[in-house]
This record gives structure tokens, sequence and C-alpha cells, in this order.
């Protein structure tokens, strides 16, 4: 997939694959003014490595189709949760994909908890 990879690995954020060509991602990002990365997987190799093929006819004019799945990753890309988005219950709703931002966060960022001075010890003061 061609994008901004790195981008999206550095920090915990939303990404967008598609299967236009690089060209079209990248207008599609631009129009829209987007503030996360749009991937672009116009050869279809991620759907295949990642196994969400769907079965359709040889004959298919779209060519291969990808199940409709929602990943969360880890910013080494490693998946912390799958949603099977068939239907409307299977979609990830917007406070689990917070949840899973948030335990993501919590666990990849040192800056996660606040350390700084207990309220005790700025009361005495």
């Amino acid at each position: 997939m061609k994008g901004d990879a790195y981008a999206f690995r550095s920090r915990c954020g939303q990404t967008i694959p598609g299967l236009d060509a690089p060209r079209s991602s990248a207008a599609t990002d631009h129009g829209l003014a987007a503030t996360y990365t749009f991937l672009s997987d116009h050869e279809r190799q991620a759907i295949r490595q990642l196994d969400i093929v769907e079965v359709t006819p040889p004959d298919f004019r779209h060519g291969l189709v990808a199940l409709p799945y929602t990943f969360s990753l880890a910013p080494d890309l490693t998946i912390h949760a799958i949603y099977d988005g068939w239907w409307f219950v299977g979609r990830p709703t917007l406070e689990e994909l917070r949840q899973d931002m948030r335990a993501l966060m919590q666990a990849c960022r040192q800056d996660y908890h606040y350390n700084g001075p207990s309220l005790a010890s700025v009361e005495r003061a």
C-alpha cells in the first residue's frame, strides 16, 4: 500500500485504505481537507494478504472486492481489534473506536498518565 504509512505509525490516528490509484486517493484527501491518511491498494495486494477477498464470479466487473472489515491498529501496525462490518450491528460505533484509541494510547504513550504533583502537595504549598 502506498501512502504516508510512517505518519500513521508514529501516532495513534485514523487511516482510510482505498482501492483507488494513488493520484485519485491524493485528490480525495485534498478535496476533503482530510486530517487523516489515505492509503492506496489499487493493486489489491493488502486484501489478498489479509485474506479478506469477497468470493465473486470470475467475470465480476469490479474485480476483487474486499470484505468490509474495520481494524484498530497499534502504531506498529499490529491488529488491536477487528470489526466485521457486513451488517450494521457488526460495524464499530464511535464509542468503540474511542475506547480502542484510549487503550492504544494508554499502552503506547509514555505521557498518557499525568505524573505531575499531587493535589495534596499543591495545597500544602
